[in-house]
This record gives structure tokens, sequence and C-alpha cells, in this order.
């Protein structure tokens, strides 16, 4: 395994010299990071450079072609798929030549011309250019001779025989003078017998021939062709084989591929394929520009990380590198996407990810669409394997990764995308998974998936680096500099996602920032969402208080942590939310041991100290007006730990002087219902359960006698489900006293039993 991703030079900085040794592996490549520089496609410029073992090929080439006795023309390809390095072969075989005196380069690059008659003149001209640098005592005779001969060209018909017909109307003046003084094929000759007397060779590299459109490329094919006649002249064609006989086949032969190849092998007497890039040679150049993008963001892996990189990089990205070009793609990846999210999300899924969207871009693709899927699993897993099946999972990846054989389809599934998304594979994780995956930020947490795709932190979402900020920040805050920063969260609907990352880092903040958190919350928790929904089991303001009992957790003496948690009820807010604290401090007995915060006697003054803010809250607005919500909850505390009465006289007071009031108290007992069949809410209904908390508070049948005041006598015959389209304070009000009708049956019911029972034992 490579020692990589260590920040050997920053280290290097601040160790001692001889520590500082220690940190280098012997088998780490150098590292070369310049700051926000990309890894440039450019080919080597010789084979000092070459890094894979390439050279020796390329000087072969060069010296066959520069040695050559044999005077005829000869035309070599050199066949490699895109990115593969055919141009850095190119530039080797140019170094090497240069030893060879005879041997006169050029380069000529069919892209700078952009149409046929422009390809035809400049590649004569470029001839002539070369020709006269080499042979300066004939340049002028020379350059003249192969302008004229281009020229001849340009205006001809070109056919793929080597034949040159006019076209009618193309007898212009050009081409009077160009054939009055001397024929094409004595143009040739000259230029032939000026090699001959020289002693030189002409050895024309063409490169880029598969990038060039259909059209230009039957055009560059058809220049070689006439051209290749020339005596004491070589040509080696770089492209990719595959894409040319695939141009070419549409305009020859029977058409397709196979015909474009059949047309190759008249033109090109030396085929040679490019020798694939060693697969060791490509691991150290993508690891290397891993480690330098790594080394840019000032991101530094842990030996887990390191280790659980390396293993699935070779397992499932090593093999789909195959050109040096890819490796650099994946490298360049890297660069972008590391810094733009760095703290953001967990490293070592990002340069895994990136390596699929570079590598695999349809599978990319398919991750993002189908994000559920993948961060969920499927159900029925086990049952498709014992039914042969095929999985979701399974379908998707064949479908979108058709270029696989089945064996490296499940490869790339079982040693890539399972560590990626656990739950895709056969084991099961449950709920107390997310938690765990969330505080590593990995991909396959649901609050962390959407930011891998997206290289930002979506809209409802908070950066980690805001939250860790908050921590730092809050403690030196004032009360109202505590207010902005969660208004601030609030403002960005963040509030959600900024208590769960609190959750998470619980343990690792210190027992003044806890205190400072504390108190941030406490004095806000106006600002705490209180979401709806059918699926919704704690709202945020819940988990608030969730937030807050763990951060009286981090207080480590009991003392402490007493005087904490009641500063927090006395100024928690609303008194709702103070409420909601103690629900989640509170010890219950299914709660393990490591959960609890007070002993139990130190629960007692939390209770006190709701019950008179309850209290004083009332005085203020009764608690069904101004805490509708909370109103039962705060309604059923209160009568818990007041004087026996107290509660029931101040309702009493209350709705002996505006009985209409009674309603408002009611329907604050009334949750929302939420339609199975089109999940909107509506109303409840007002059942049993209801009716024995209000009639803790207040006689039911006073509720009864002031219903009676507005209702009349449609409450003798109550409608226990009356229609939704009834004024929900009537609604209530039936269902009230159907209930109530129904308890005094019960209890008519057990004082006939009674009587009876007595009744019996006397007789005996």
């Amino acid at each position: 395994m490579f020692g990589f991703f260590r920040k050997k030079a920053a280290r290097a900085a601040t160790e001692p010299d001889g520590d500082s040794q220690n940190t280098n592996d012997s088998d780490a490549p150098q590292e070369h990071a310049v700051p926000d520089q990309y890894i440039a496609d450019q080919p080597i410029s010789g084979k000092a450079e070459d890094r894979f073992n390439r050279s020796f090929f390329a000087t072969r080439i060069a010296e066959t072609i520069a040695t050559r006795i044999d005077p005829s023309s000869i035309v070599l390809g050199l066949f490699g798929p895109w990115g593969d390095g055919k141009t850095s072969v190119l530039e080797m075989m140019q170094e090497a030549l240069g030893s060879y005196p005879n041997a006169i380069v050029v380069r000529f690059n069919p892209w700078h011309f952009q149409s046929e008659d422009l390809l035809l003149r400049g590649f004569f001209a470029t001839l002539a250019d070369a020709m006269g640098q080499s042979l300066p005592n004939v340049k002028e005779k020379a350059g003249d001779l192969l302008k004229k001969y281009g020229n001849v060209l340009s205006l001809a018909s070109l056919t793929v025989g080597g034949v040159v017909q006019l076209r009618p109307g193309d007898a212009v003046k050009g081409v009077g003078e160009a054939m009055s003084n001397v024929g094409l094929d004595e143009l040739r000759k000259r230029i032939e017998r000026m090699l001959d007397d020289a002693n030189k060779r002409l050895v024309i590299l063409i490169d880029d021939i598969d990038r060039l459109d259909r059209e230009e490329t039957h055009a560059i094919f058809k220049l070689v062709k006439l051209s290749a006649s020339f005596r004491h002249t070589s040509y080696v064609l770089a492209f990719d084989d595959a894409v040319v006989s695939a141009a070419l086949g549409e305009r020859y032969g029977a058409g397709g591929s196979p015909a474009g190849r059949a047309f190759l092998e008249k033109i090109i007497q030396v085929p040679l394929h490019l020798p694939p890039a060693d697969e060791n040679s490509l691991r150290q150049l993508a690891l290397e520009g891993v480690q330098n993008a790594l080394n840019q963001a000032g991101i530094e892996l842990t030996q887990a990380q390191i280790d659980a990189f390396i293993r699935h990089f070779d397992d499932a990205l090593l093999p789909r590198l195959e050109t040096p070009r890819r490796a650099k793609l994946f490298s360049n990846a890297l660069m972008f996407a590391l810094p733009i999210l760095k703290g953001e999300v967990n490293p070592v899924d990002l340069m895994l990810i990136e390596g699929i969207r570079v590598l695999y871009p349809l599978l990319y693709t398919g991750i993002r669409e189908n994000s559920q899927l993948f961060l969920r699993g499927e159900r029925n897993v086990r049952q498709n394997a014992l039914q042969g099946t095929a999985s979701r999972i399974d379908s998707l990846i064949e479908r979108l990764t058709p270029e696989l054989t089945i064996e490296e389809q499940e490869g790339v599934k079982s040693r890539l995308l399972v560590p990626l998304f656990p739950r895709i594979g056969s084991t099961g994780y449950g709920n107390e998974w997310d938690e765990i995956w969330g505080s590593e930020q990995k991909v396959c947490s649901s609050q962390y998936f959407k930011r891998y795709f997206t290289y930002s932190v979506p809209v409802g979402d908070v950066s980690d680096a805001s939250v860790a900020e908050l921590c730092d920040v809050v403690p030196v805050a004032s009360n109202e500099e505590k207010r902005a920063l969660i208004l601030g969260f609030a403002e960005r609907q963040g509030l959600p996602r900024v208590i769960s990352r609190l959750r998470q880092r619980e343990g690792s903040l210190t027992q003044v920032q806890a205190s400072a958190l504390i108190t941030a919350f406490g004095l806000n928790g106006d600002l705490l969402p209180r979401e709806r929904g059918m699926m919704v089991m704690a709202d945020t303001r819940a988990k608030a208080g969730m937030l807050i009992a763990g951060l009286l957790r981090q207080i480590p003496t009991a003392m402490e942590r007493q005087a904490e948690a009641e500063r927090a009820i006395a100024i928690a807010a609303p008194v709702g939310f103070a409420m909601e604290c103690i629900r989640w401090i509170r010890h219950y007995e299914d709660k393990p041991p490591e959960k609890r915060v007070l002993a139990d006697e130190g629960e007692e003054p939390l209770r006190e100290i709701l019950t008179t803010r309850i209290e004083e809250a009332d005085a203020i607005s009764p608690l069904f007006i101004a805490h509708p919500k909370d109103a039962p909850s705060l309604y059923w505390s209160w009568a818990d730990r007041a004087p026996a009465g107290r509660v029931r006289q101040r309702l009493e007071a209350l709705f002996d002087a505006v009985p209409k009031q009674l309603d408002t108290f009611l329907s604050c007992y009334v949750g929302e219902a939420w339609g199975m069949e089109n999940g909107l809410p509506r109303p409840a209904d007002f059942e049993r359960e209801q009716y024995n908390s209000v009639s803790r508070l207040l006689p039911a049948n006073y509720i009864a006698e002031n219903l009676r005041l507005r209702y009349g006598e449609e409450l003798d015959t109550p409608q226990n489900y009356p229609p939704e389209t009834m004024a929900q304070s009537r609604r209530v009000a039936h269902q009230f006293m159907t209930v109530h009708q129904y308890v005094l049956q019960e209890q008519r019911a057990v004082e006939e039993s009674e009587v009876n029972g007595e009744a019996a034992t006397d007789a005996e």
C-alpha cells in the first residue's frame, strides 16, 4: 500500500529535522502541489518524462524509418484510444529522429485547416517550410516546387485512386500557369530528385485525425493517398482506429466499421498499436493526482480513511482508468470538488463518488436520480435472491453499465456501491445507523447525500462549518447576539439541521459551549419550528429539548449540572418549551442509565419552577389562548402540582365571565388527523381520551351546561360523527355531549348494579 495523503511538507515545517524524515514512505510519490492548479492534458516533450515505458517503442519506430534503405514511400499507423498517449509517443519519436541527420521531421496538424482546399494548400506549405529549413541551399526552389504542387492539387478533383481530374470550370488562370510550365508528375519528380541529391527522408507526423469530422477525415486520407507516392517520404498517422474506421466506412465499400478498416488496410502498410499503459504506472499517476488535490484542499486523511480509499479505488476505479487522460480527469475532478466541499462531506466518499462520475458517468446519474433506492435499499432482497429475480439495484446497474460483464457489474456493486450505500447490500441496518452515518458525513446519510451531487449545501440545510462556528462564537456572544445567530439559521429554514448536527457532536463540546448553547436555544424557543405531518414523530422543538438534555450531560459535576438544568427551565421560552425540556431531562424506567441527566430528587425542583412559570404565564393570558398547542399538557402539569381546585377555579372564573371561551378551551384538546386517501390534515374527533382530560380540570356537568347555553336542545340528541361542514366549535360540542351521555349511562349502570347488589344482600 502506498503511504499517500499525508501533508508531509506541512509537518516538516513544524517538526524537528530528525522527526521529519520519519514521515516519508519509501514508496510514496513526490509532492509538487501548487495551489489551485489543475493537471493539464498535455503530451510529454521527450523520453525523460516517459512514465509508461514507451520510449523504447517510439525509438524503435524512429530508427526503422530513419535507417530505411528502400526509397519508396511508406505509411505507418499508430493506433490507440483517445487519451492513451499517442501524441506523447510522436514527441518521443521526433526527439529520437533528431539524432538522424537525414531525417526531415514535419509535424502537420489537420485541425488548423477548415476546408479541403485549405488542408491541401496548408499541407504542402508545411512541407515547403520544413524542407526550406533543412535544405537552406535550395530553400527557394523547394518551396516553389511544393507550393506549385499543392496549388494544382487544391484546385483538382481528387479521387481515391490518386488520379487528378480537373472539374469543369476550374481551368482558371492559376491552373493554367501551374500546368503550362511543368506537369504534375514532373513537379513530383523534381522534388524527389532534390531529396535524392540531399540524401534526405521526409518523416511526416500527423496527429489527431480521430478528432476531425467525417468530411475532414475523408479529406486527410485522400491527401495521404495522393502524396504518399513521393519517394523518400514516410508518414506516421496517429489515431483511434475504431473511430476512424467508422467515419471512413460511411463513404467507402459496403459501409460500417469493417468497410472502413478495409480502406485503412489499403493505405497503411505498417499498423502499430500503442502498447497499453502499465496499470501500476496509471495507478501511480492517479494517486499522485489524488494526493496533490488533497494537499491543495488542505485535507489530511486518517490511516483508516487512507486504507478505505485505496481498497475501493483498487477494486473498482483502477480497472476503468485505462488511459493517462482518465487518470488526469479523475485528479482534476478532485481538484475541483475537494476544496468546495471541505469539511462538509466525508472526503473518502467524495473521492469515490467523483470516481464514479468520471469513470461510470451513467451510473453516477442513476445514483443521483434514484437517491431513495440507494439510501433505503430494497425490502425484498432476500426473496429476490431465493427466487432468482434481479433486484431493482441489479437491474439499474446492468442498464447503466452495459459495457461491463456480469462479473464486472457484480464487482462494482459489491466492492464500490455497497461500501458507499450499505443498505443496498444483504446486511440489514436499523434506523440507529442514520445517526452514525450522519456523524461521519457519509453519502449514505440522507442529510448529506445531496451535497455530493450539487457541490453545495442545499436550501434548508446548513454547512457543518457554520455549525462549528456557532459552537465557537456562542460562548462569548451576548443574549442579543445569541438570538441573532439562531434567527439567522431560522430564516434559512436551517434550524432542524442545526439541531441534528449539534446532537451529533454533543460529546465533543466543552462545558462552556454546552452551557452557552443551552442559553441560546432556551431563550429563543419561539424560533424553533413545530412541523406538522402524518409521519412527524418529533418536531424540531422536541429535538431541541433532546439537545438540551444531551448538553446537560456534558456538564461533569452533579451540582453544576443541577444548577444548569434549573436555569434552563427558568429561562426556556415560551413556557411550553420549558415543559418540553423537562420531558427529555426526566428519567424514565426504560431509559438506559447512561442517558440519565439528574438524580430522581433533582427533577423535583425543575417541576416546581415549571409550575410557577405556568401560573405566571396564565395570569398574563389564559393558556388556551396564548399557548393553544401546549395547553393540554400545561394544564395537566399545573393541576398535578398546584393546590387542589386552583386550576378549576381559574377556568370557571374565565368561563363564567365569558361562556363562549369554553369553545376555545375545548378546541385545544382536538388535534389533527391526516387523511389516508389524500394525506391532507383535518381536525381530529373529540373522543373519550379528550373527555377524560378536560373532566380532570372541570366537572363534566359544568361543561355540558355551558355548551347548552349556546347550542340548546340539539345537544340532547348529539351527533357522534357530525358532518365536516359543521362549524368546528359545534362539532366539538356534539362529540363532547355524545361521550358525556355515554359516561352518564355507565355511571347509572354502575349505580344500579350497586343497588341491586345491596338489595340482594338484604334479602339474604
